[in-house]
């Protein structure tokens, strides 16, 4: 990997005003560490939290604009069993976020949800703050309650933001600076994630076909992950600005032909996300 991107990282992560310099620590050198040597797998386990274990995974720049982040084995496969148990009793019809903020059904996403509780265990406690370590070890109170998310064949999210846009929504709630999306199970051929705006290019993106959907209708489409059980995709919804990034519009497709996923959605905001404990 070329030395320039670790000054491209640096830039992209501390840019956006969200991260704390002095707070950008393990997280964040361990990054670039692996950028700048492809061999190198990451370590981001905090040395202070006794009660989560050391776990390692592996980081992929897929592009740049937007910055698109590919994580190998960022969930164990107790994590995602322990998630998946957890989630079981909790799912309901997902919804979206009318203008006014509040959440409602709407056929744009017809998949199912189960909003977890912040640190609703310990596992749960660790897995927030791998996520936050990710991010330079920000304050775990910036991100959302984890949220698992089920489809079965012919469930989808169509083509969609994850940035808010209405002033009050960003007035009483901030932006969502970053988005983490975790697969945790999949029995499908499809399923796909696809970032529908950044288009396939063979010359840049063939070396991803381990993770990437390769076809013949690739070049005709956006980048489409597939949904590997353990693995994470991670982007910034914003510009250098802070601006709703038009190129992160994606949609998450129906796994088709009977089949399922499920994954977990992690959003990143840029002030503290104030919670309703469960009823």
């Amino acid at each position: 990997m070329p030395r320039y991107t670790y000054s491209v990282i640096i830039c992209v992560i501390l840019s956006y005003g969200l991260f704390n310099i002095d707070r950008v620590s393990i997280g964040l050198n361990s990054l670039i560490k692996c950028f700048i040597d492809p061999q190198e797998k990451i370590i981001s386990t905090d040395k202070n939290a006794d009660v989560c274990a050391d776990h390692r995974y592996k980081v992929r720049l897929i592009t740049r604009n937007p910055t698109i982040i590919y994580i190998e084995n960022f969930l164990t496969e107790n994590e995602i069993k322990h998630l998946i148990e957890l989630a079981e009793p909790l799912f309901l019809q997902s919804k979206v976020h009318d203008p006014h903020g509040v959440r409602v059904q709407n056929n744009y996403r017809t998949s199912s949800t189960a909003d977890l509780e912040r640190a609703e265990t310990s596992v749960v406690k660790c897995i927030e703050q791998r996520y936050a370590q990710f991010q330079g070890n920000i304050n775990v109170e910036y991100i959302e309650p984890l949220q698992v998310v089920q489809y079965t064949s012919d469930q989808e999210f169509k083509p969609h933001f994850d940035w808010f846009s209405s002033p009050e929504v960003l007035k009483d709630h901030g932006q969502r600076v970053t988005t983490f999306f975790t697969y945790l199970y999949s029995n499908c051929t499809h399923g796909e994630t696809e970032f529908v705006h950044v288009r396939f290019d063979k010359a840049l993106h063939k070396k991803f076909c381990d993770i990437l959907t390769c076809d013949k209708k690739s070049s005709q489409l956006g980048l489409r992950f597939r949904p590997i059980p353990g693995n994470s995709i991670f982007w910034y919804n914003v510009n250098e600005h802070g601006k709703g990034d038009p190129l992160t519009f994606h949609a998450g497709r129906p796994p088709k032909d009977d089949g399922f996923k499920i994954g977990l959605n992690t959003w990143t905001h840029d002030r503290t996300v104030f919670v309703k404990k469960r009823e």
